[in-house]
């Protein structure tokens, strides 16, 4: 038997290897689960199976956030699995043709759109005029390129930006979330208030710009593929349907996570890891 195994300690099987690392879930007994990257959670007799305790337990990038409810659960699946059932879905994965029309170009397209209508030198252009219409418009015109915000929500910023003050505060915080000099943090939590104010307060809404302009380091939130993509893959991102921080942040590292696992599959951006979280979310 294992001796001094407590709940959180990393471990191998002794046999397993495939298994991959392991952290302990529970302890009853001399029962324990044990969650392994390669294969989701397993109960195991600790009288009968001697696991190889990782002391120093070694940093891992999804045991760091674990979600152990998800992972103690049966929805667990492995990013091999994962991989290989997108490549069933996707033949040439990222690369391949019906990847490529079915879910990158579109998005891409919308990506070269909002380079021109909502980059630094024209938001700060029609700023300078007080043309916060026409910095509205082009939000709107982002928003309808593509079909990744729901039609409610897009109609919900639509009417909310019709109050000529609501269109001002909108333009100029779009360009402070967008271009602003001061930690992204903060500028994602004043554009979050301001969708309060306006009454579009959505995680669609919220994520939606940085990630069309700047695909490479922001990620997009649609509340239940988000919420499903991380369940399965048993990383914790802090999930709240109130627009925080904490949750956006985790979303990143969630990203940055598939974006370092995946590159077999040579992943370009955040469109791409967002597109398998989708994929992934579907079964």
């Amino acid at each position: 038997m294992t001796p001094n195994l407590t709940v959180g300690d990393r471990v191998r099987h002794p046999t397993k290897t495939e298994w991959g690392i392991g952290q302990i879930l529970s302890i009853q007994g001399s029962t324990a689960g044990v969650f392994f990257v390669e294969t989701g959670t397993k109960k195991m007799s600790l009288s009968h199976v001697t696991l190889t305790n990782l002391d120093p337990p070694p940093s891992h990038p999804l045991l760091d956030r674990i979600d152990p409810k998800a992972a103690a659960g049966a929805g667990y699946q492995s990013l091999s699995q994962s991989i290989d059932d997108f490549r069933d879905r996707y033949p040439g994965g990222f690369h391949g043709e019906r990847y490529l029309h079915e879910e990158r170009e579109y998005k891409v397209e919308a990506h070269e759109l909002a380079k021109t209508i909502l980059s630094r030198e024209e938001l700060e252009r029609l700023l300078e005029s007080r043309a916060y219409p026409d910095v509205c418009r082009s939000a709107l015109q982002a928003v309808n390129k593509t079909n990744l915000i729901f039609p409610n929500e897009k109609m919900a910023l639509r009417k909310g930006l019709k109050p000529a003050a609501r269109k001002k505060t909108f333009a100029v915080a779009l360009h402070a979330l967008l271009h602003g000099e001061n930690a992204f943090r903060s500028r994602f939590q004043r554009f979050a208030s301001v969708l309060d104010e306006v009454g579009a307060a959505k995680w669609t809404v919220a994520t939606y710009f940085p990630f069309l302009l700047y695909p490479d380091r922001h990620q997009f939130i649609k509340p239940k593929n988000s919420q499903n993509a991380a369940r399965i893959c048993a990383f914790d991102i802090k999930y709240s349907p109130k627009l925080s921080w904490l949750t956006y942040e985790q979303m990143l590292r969630f990203s940055d996570y598939l974006k370092s696992e995946l590159a077999v599959l040579e992943p370009r951006d955040n469109i791409d890891i967002q597109s398998f979280m989708w994929a992934i979310a579907q079964r």
